[in-house]
């Protein structure tokens, strides 16, 4: 039998994740298949408990929603009110964890990043900045501010944090120096999108975006022209989709390069087409 699997969002057209998750498929010589649908924000539980899916992954916008379903939540999931992996229990409740935490740890690690101590700041507070900020205080950093276009969401992920470490604010502190400035947001997405945040030489010491594109995204590029460290979301991605295989297939190693070529290759070709570019999952 056919064990099928979705990623859920809106929009989805851009993921290339069904890439790298047909690729693990393929290697493992498994049958099974991996698709994206389009989901409004009201069908999401519905749409997860279809039982005619294993599991799947949730991109923008519906990671909180994707949480409220579950019967078993991780812990992870619990600590940040947002789910971007989930697959149905032999006992039919549905499980799910929240794989962005340790994908985004893998990510900024790659490029050199220790949390310890470190200033941030984020920009955003849906799921993926609420998963950003549980994967930095479990690293250990000094101070989290939130920058958000609505200042009600971004409390609501500050209280949701239960520190002090973490505290909303309305522009960076123009005296403070950062070690990382993050992007959560969807801007990006849309090459026409404004910047997330213009950089200052000197106040950065490293720019990262969960956004993702063929050649660096613009803000990337945009952190690199000021001399910036810089890094997009193509490895968070990554890690965060072998990180589900492992929940849906424990005991299974993932094949990891094989997915990572996979997802380097359908980005170049979405980039042919003029769509080289997604979040998240």
């Amino acid at each position: 039998m056919t064990l099928r699997y979705a990623l859920l969002g809106d929009p989805v057209d851009h993921s290339i994740s069904p890439a790298m998750h047909r690729a693990a498929f393929r290697a493992w010589g498994l049958d099974a298949e991996y698709v994206a649908r389009k989901v409004a924000s009201e069908d999401v539980g519905r749409v997860m408990r279809d039982p005619d899916l294993a599991g799947g992954n949730v991109t923008l916008p519906h990671k909180l929603r994707a949480a409220e379903a579950l019967t078993r939540p991780s812990r992870a999931v619990r600590a940040t009110g947002a789910c971007n992996c989930w697959w149905r229990r032999a006992d039919g409740e549905l499980e799910g964890d929240n794989t962005d935490v340790g994908g985004l740890r893998v990510a900024l690690e790659r490029v050199g990043f220790e949390a310890g101590g470190a200033r941030v700041l984020v920009l955003g507070a849906g799921g993926a900045a609420r998963g950003a900020v549980h994967a930095l205080l479990e690293g250990g950093a000094f101070s989290i501010e939130i920058l958000n276009r609505t200042a009600t969401r971004a409390r609501a992920l500050m209280e949701a944090a239960g520190t002090r470490a973490v505290r909303v604010v309305e522009a960076p502190d123009p005296g403070a120096s950062y070690d990382l400035v993050l992007n959560a947001t969807s801007l990006g997405l849309s090459a026409a999108d404004p910047l997330p945040l213009a950089l200052d030489r000197g106040r950065f010491d490293l720019a990262y975006d969960l956004v993702y594109a063929a050649g660096r995204t613009r803000w990337v590029r945009h952190a690199r022209s000021l001399g910036i460290r810089a890094g997009d979301g193509l490895e968070m991605l990554v890690g965060q989709a072998v990180l589900s295989l492992e929940r849906w297939f424990p005991g299974h190693a993932p094949p990891h390069q094989a997915m990572r070529a996979a997802a380097m290759k359908a980005l170049d070709a979405r980039a042919g087409r003029g769509s080289g570019r997604g979040s998240g999952a």
